[in-house]
């Protein structure tokens, strides 16, 4: 507290950011008492360039709309900067509040609001933090410089730089009291006495807060003439220095006194007064006399001050308090112009939606109907064909021809009937002799979108990818969006299955081959690097067979590039559902999404109906039945020869788990092929033909024999290069630090084993007839 008992406010002048002004504040919490009332003082400059679409434009190039919108977020924000400050004196137990000014100039407001709030101690920075590295001995800020030199003399005020005090101006006596000097001081009897004065002043001329000159006490090493500080004064009614002179005179009733002459240009000096009828006696009183007015007068000039500095606070606040009512009467005005646009877009809305339902309710509702598909649609076909389009996993095409229309109609007599092998949704497949090659073209419809994106997919995965159980892709007509490919004698496995022109029936060796093909072009897709490709139309239609019956995967057009998830699951979502049902994901079908488990479930659909030759409805039911009541064998497809029962019973268990409804409970082909290897290998075996031509110059066929130990094996194990070993030698080899292949010296992905089952049941089976 002060001596008058009151609690000391401190003002500290601080900028909106705590960090730039955290110092400053710092100082004034360890230099003060906590009984101190800290007051943070901002003064706030509103910038003049508001930014508003993307760019800023100058505040009056904006509506006033605008512009107030903008200024009180922008004095929000300035609020809850200060915050950080008030938090800053809670932690340090000091009690503080907030203090914000509205200006142009920061020095020149600090100045005005000293004299309003009659600041006493006042604390701001001599120069910016940022700028000098080192601590300063003088004020380095022009505001520090403008507040020293021109606030109220009455304030003492600090400066401080980093955290330390650089100089203090003490607070000077008020006018009051240097009078009170000038009054005290001896004077002479042969000259008049002058009091400190500054030129030119002139009461009648003062304005509501206007600047007028103060008086200060003279110090020895100050002459009489230097200019003091200014001070804010506020006047209700004007006066001029005559009317002052009269009323002195009234009040005394001295009536000997010459005319007293103060015109309004004139200096306010009690030594230019001129009274040539008075004896030196009397001069002293009449100097005491205008003394003692004169101090009455700066008595009331100084209550003035307070009065007037009282009002204006007073001013500030009700015109505060008038911007924000502006403010929020501009965002009241904006909500309704917002609320009478919509509720009119919303009348014009309903007029149309009326006019429509009065032409025909059921038209429109399907015209919006098909508009939304067909919407849904292109933007499915248009994603996709960019992701194509920009590799998405699969890189950049590969090298094939690329044919001109002209070619291709050459080539089958002008798309002739006579070569017409194939018929479906996407468009017409023919035979034809192209560049010396029996060739398949694949001719899409090039109006619709989803022929177009189906091009695209089969281009960007054949065109990069070669596995002997893949079709091969040879070339493209763009221009007609056409694709060739090697052309397969043996048609599809769907014709062979239904025996189309009568062609022999598949024995169960080949359909056993047939399943292991797929099985491993399936794997083949499935483990792409980066992503998986699901082939997504998996069937019997789509399984093509060269001259020897081998397999080869072909139509594309459905197939999927599966993202991998932070999950690291790969799934694709789609609401356009294609492909034959029978052999679809239930999963796919009921949440439209794909992974690489429908390609399994299409896998096992296919394994049981070349088991049993049924068609696909039902059959995962009837096998499981079957083999429920032991009647597999009645199921089974009598046309394939005779199966061997217990390798019958496997594949219809394979089949059933991958045709499981629930996706989870499917298998994935890379933990079935070794199981299924061992089928093929088995039904390999089963071929007379093929089984002879392996055999050595003693009969034994070659592949029983190990290829380390050259002898006939008693326990096979498949090792990572594919090649099946004796146990004993192949781990041996591997014992002895060998992470190499010994066939062809290339490194092995993993160093485990698998016993080869079939193999070593066949080389059983062979030592018993050949003892």
């Amino acid at each position: 507290m002060d001596e008058s008992g009151q609690v000391e406010k401190v003002y500290v002048a601080l900028p909106e950011r705590l960090n730039d002004g955290r110092n400053t504040l710092s100082w004034v919490l360890n230099h003060f008492s906590k009984d101190t009332n800290i007051i943070i003082t901002h003064v706030h400059i509103p910038t003049q360039m508001i930014p508003m679409m993307g760019t800023k434009f100058p505040a009056n190039q904006l509506s006033p709309h605008q512009v107030n919108s903008y200024r009180k977020k922008e004095w929000e924000n300035a609020e809850n900067h200060l915050n950080d400050y008030l938090l800053q004196c809670s932690n340090a137990k000091f009690k503080a509040e907030k203090l914000m000014f509205v200006s142009d100039h920061v020095a020149h407001a600090l100045v005005e609001l000293v004299t309003l709030h009659g600041m006493s101690n006042l604390v701001m920075g001599a120069a910016s933090d940022k700028r000098y590295s080192r601590g300063i001995t003088e004020l380095k800020s022009n505001k520090a410089k403008i507040v020293m030199e021109k606030a109220h003399p009455s304030c003492k005020i600090f400066f401080t730089y980093n955290g330390s005090l650089v100089c203090t101006r003490e607070p000077a006596l008020l006018p009051t009291e240097a009078l009170n000097q000038v009054s005290s001081m001896p004077m002479e009897s042969n000259r008049q006495t002058e009091l400190p004065r500054r030129s030119s002043f002139n009461v009648s001329n003062l304005r509501v807060g206007e600047i007028i000159p103060g008086f200060l006490p003279q110090s020895p090493n100050q002459p009489s003439h230097q200019k003091c500080d200014n001070y804010l004064i506020d006047f209700s009614e004007r006066a001029t220095a005559s009317d002052a002179a009269s009323s002195i005179a009234s009040e005394e009733g001295h009536a000997n006194y010459d005319m007293l002459s103060l015109n309004r240009d004139d200096d306010l000096d009690v030594g230019s007064l001129h009274k040539p009828h008075l004896s030196q006696g009397s001069t002293r009183a009449h100097e005491q006399f205008f003394q003692g007015n004169i101090a009455g007068i700066c008595t009331k000039l100084q209550a003035a001050l307070v009065d007037a500095a009282k009002y204006r606070v007073q001013l500030n606040e009700e015109i505060c308090k008038r911007e924000r009512a502006e403010m929020d009467l501009a965002s009241l005005i904006q909500k309704a112009e917002e609320m009478q646009n919509a509720l009119l877009k919303e009348k014009q809305e309903m007029e149309f939606l009326h006019k429509e339902i009065e032409r025909g309710k059921s038209r429109l509702d399907l015209l919006q109907e098909e508009n939304k598909k067909l919407q849904e649609e292109k933007n499915i076909a248009v994603k996709e064909l960019e992701e194509l389009r920009n590799g998405a996993g699969c890189g950049s095409y590969g090298a094939f021809s690329e044919f001109s229309l002209l070619e291709l109609q050459r080539a089958t007599d002008n798309f002739s009937d006579s070569h017409k092998i194939g018929e479906g949704g996407f468009g017409c497949v023919y035979k034809g002799f192209l560049r010396n090659t029996m060739v398949a073209i694949k001719m899409l419809h090039p109006e619709s979108l989803q022929g177009r994106l189906e091009f695209e997919r089969e281009v960007a995965i054949l065109s990069t990818m070669r596995h002997p159980n893949l079709v091969t892709l040879i070339g493209t007509c763009s221009e007609q969006s056409a694709l060739v490919y090697e052309y397969l004698p043996n048609g599809s496995l769907e014709d062979r299955l239904t025996r189309e022109g009568g062609t022999p029936p598949l024995t169960w060796q080949v359909r056993t081959r047939i399943i292991g093909e797929i099985c491993r072009a399936l794997l083949f897709l499935h483990l792409n690097n980066p992503n998986p490709i699901v082939h997504g139309d998996l069937k019997p239609a789509n399984i093509l067979l060269d001259a020897n019956l081998v397999s080869k995967l072909s139509d594309f057009g459905l197939s999927r590039l599966l993202m991998k998830s932070n999950t690291n699951t790969s799934v694709y979502r789609t609401e356009n559902l294609r492909g034959t049902f029978a052999y679809m994901d239930p999963e796919f079908l009921s949440s439209g999404e794909i992974t690489v488990k429908s390609d399994v479930y299409s896998f096992g659909i296919i394994v049981l109906r070349l088991l049993t030759g049924k068609l696909p409805v039902n059959i995962a039911a009837d096998v499981e039945g079957a083999i429920a009541t032991d009647s597999l064998h009645l199921i089974i497809d009598e046309s394939a020869g005779e199966w061997p029962f217990v390798q019958a019973k496997q594949l219809a268990n394979l089949g059933l788990r991958c045709a499981q409804m629930r996706r989870r409970k499917r298998p994935d082909m890379e933990s079935e092929w070794k199981f299924v290897e061992s089928l093929m290998m088995a039904a390999s075996l089963s071929e007379l033909p093929s089984f002879r031509s392996q055999l050595d110059d003693r009969g034994i066929p070659s592949y029983f024999r190990c290829p380390i130990f050259k002898k006939v094996m008693k326990d096979p194990h498949i090792a990572a290069d594919g090649y099946t070993y004796e146990a004993e030698a192949i781990k041996d080899w591997l014992d002895s630090g060998h992470k190499t292949s010994p066939m062809t010296n290339l490194p092995l992905v993993h160093l485990e084993l698998t016993p080869n089952h079939a193999l070593c049941s066949a080389i059983q089976e062979w030592l018993l007839g050949h003892p």
